[in-house]
């Protein structure tokens, strides 16, 4: 008997031993894993953003576009209550969400007249265009989706889905107000920049329609009591 449960308790040291040597096995290999995928997400993202650089060069009057987007974008957020890691994704999307003009004619970006219905399509295109340029990179999958939705409207007469309310998820909700004020505030080929009150006004003419309405009550909440959040072109 004595020995049955030697026997027992000897195989039970060594289970244990192998069991720890595997579980540390596993552990490194996570690590490892986890350390590389963030070298990996750093490396292309750089690319990314130096693609995205290289729109900014054809289009010098929105160079600092994609930053102010960021900025507003990620006030908004953090009024909302979003995770550090959600807000994140956010500015990753911000930085890269015009990427699919990358392969729309110069000569359509900096038009300074009216587009027609044909050059108006094509500049529509670089929301899905984005996307599809993202989506091989799997662990950008959250930022895909915002960055195909991002010209989505709330009562859904927006593209390229027509995706209504909260069907289109909040970061791209958020972002549509963010983008849509940076554009307005900022001077463009055809035309010169609104003021912030203008543009403030044009967001609460179209907050239900365009535009989540609670998204809009924030921001321009937010516009109100931090008037320093103000990125004025002019400066």
């Amino acid at each position: 008997m004595k020995i049955f449960f030697s026997v027992i308790l000897i195989s039970i040291f060594f289970a244990g031993i192998f069991i720890g040597f595997s579980l540390r096995r596993t552990t490194e290999r996570r690590r490892k894993r986890e350390v590389w995928d963030r070298f990996e997400r750093r490396s292309i993202m750089r690319t990314i953003n130096a693609l995205v650089s290289a729109i900014d060069f054809k289009d010098h009057l929105t160079k600092k576009h994609s930053d102010n987007v960021k900025h507003y974008a990620c006030i908004i957020s953090k009024e909302f209550g979003l995770t550090s890691s959600e807000v994140g994704v956010i500015k990753e999307a911000c930085q890269v969400h015009d990427l699919g003009k990358i392969g729309i004619h110069d000569n359509i970006l900096t038009k300074p007249d009216k587009l027609t219905d044909q050059e108006y399509k094509e500049i529509k295109s670089h929301a899905l265009a984005g996307a599809v340029i993202l989506k091989p990179f799997h662990f950008l999958n959250k930022v895909v989706e915002i960055v195909r939705q991002h010209h989505e409207r709330y009562d859904g007469k927006g593209y390229p889905d027509g995706l209504i309310g909260d069907d289109i998820c909040i970061e791209a909700r958020i972002m549509s107000v963010a983008d849509s004020f940076e554009a307005m505030t900022s001077k463009r080929p055809y035309r010169d920049p609104m003021t912030k009150e203008k543009a403030m006004e044009e967001l609460k003419k179209h907050s239900g329609t365009q535009f989540d309405p609670k998204i809009v009550e924030v921001f321009l909440k937010i516009l109100e009591t931090q008037p320093e959040i103000f990125k004025d072109p002019k400066e």
